[in-house]
């Protein structure tokens, strides 16, 4: 693992705060880190991506601006907003660090790099200042050879199942209180999904046949906790593919504990694992796509990782 070290406290850091995560209480633990920031004499201008996409734009227009030194306070998707709008700027990715404080629900991306739960911790890993030369990947979005969208990730794209259930959550919200969403749309889409005829083309392979679920990984975890692609390393400059085969619902809930694990890629029958420089998926039907909780533009796709990495930090 390459890593860049940064004194951190040489620079002045561009804090963008999503005040809407962890259930509204990004304020209450941004106190908590502004104080340290205080304390080690480390200067911060904050800004606030408080709706949808306002991380991309405030990311893309600082980058433009000419800041190089980035803090994201927020969940996966914050963290997702902010990657595509460093990308969209059009600024050199190598000469961008950016420093992810974790305080979403999930937290599927610090998973990977060993962040805590606690800011005290979090903040020590910063002032470590061990920055991975971190992969990022790109989603695009062809109808009849022409690209229609493209969507930049740092953690896992997903086609199908996954796909299937942010969809749901999206347009189809169940009315029921004190219940988790995102749980019932789960248990409402494995009763109900069927695996769809997919067209898979790597670099070095090809899967054509029923799928339940294709996930692209730079790192490991998605949806709350599980382990989808375990064998992920973020800077290889590799994607690492699961193939889920043409399974039932009832035998995803069956190895939910082995999937939280890593080892479902052994357990479940059939499951393909590839390394792969790119990737094309097609099919006849309706293919869903998602990176991070955001459905991307339906269609044709292709998966592939940019030249260049972002310096991120990590505590690997």
């Amino acid at each position: 693992m390459a890593t860049n070290h940064l004194n951190v406290t040489q620079f002045t850091w561009q804090v963008i705060l999503n005040p809407n995560a962890r259930e509204h209480n990004c304020l209450k633990i941004w106190k908590d880190i502004e104080k340290l920031l205080l304390e080690k004499n480390i200067q911060y201008v904050i800004h606030f991506a408080d709706a949808r996409l306002k991380g991309i734009e405030t990311a893309r227009q600082l980058c433009m601006d000419g800041h190089r030194h980035l803090m994201v306070l927020g969940g996966d998707g914050t963290i997702n907003e902010v990657v595509n709008g460093i990308c969209e700027s059009g600024v050199a990715l190598n000469e961008v660090f950016l420093a992810v404080m974790p305080v979403g629900r999930g937290n599927d991306w610090a998973r990977t790099h060993h962040f805590f739960s606690e800011v005290g911790p979090n903040m020590g890993i910063f002032l470590n200042g061990n920055f991975m030369q971190h992969d990022i990947g790109v989603v695009k979005t062809f109808e009849k050879a022409e690209e229609k969208a493209h969507r930049y990730f740092i953690n896992i794209a997903g086609f199908g199942f996954d796909a299937e259930v942010i969809h749901d959550v999206t347009y189809n919200k169940p009315h029921f209180l004190g219940v988790s969403v995102y749980v019932l749309s789960l248990i409402r889409c494995l009763f109900r999904y069927k695996s769809q005829q997919v067209d898979v083309n790597g670099s070095e392979f090809h899967f054509n046949d029923k799928s339940f679920l294709i996930v692209a990984g730079i790192c490991q975890y998605n949806g709350g906790g599980m382990r989808q692609v375990p064998m992920a390393v973020p800077d290889d400059h590799k994607l690492d593919v699961v193939v889920v085969p043409n399974v039932r619902g009832i035998t995803v809930v069956a190895n939910i504990g082995r999937i939280l694990k890593g080892t479902h890629i052994h357990s479940i029958k059939g499951i393909l694992t590839y390394r792969t420089d790119s990737l094309k998926l097609k099919s006849d039907t309706l293919l869903r796509s998602e990176v991070e909780g955001e459905l991307l533009t339906t269609g044709d796709y292709s998966v592939e990782l940019l030249p260049q990495t972002l310096n991120v930090l990590t505590n690997l």
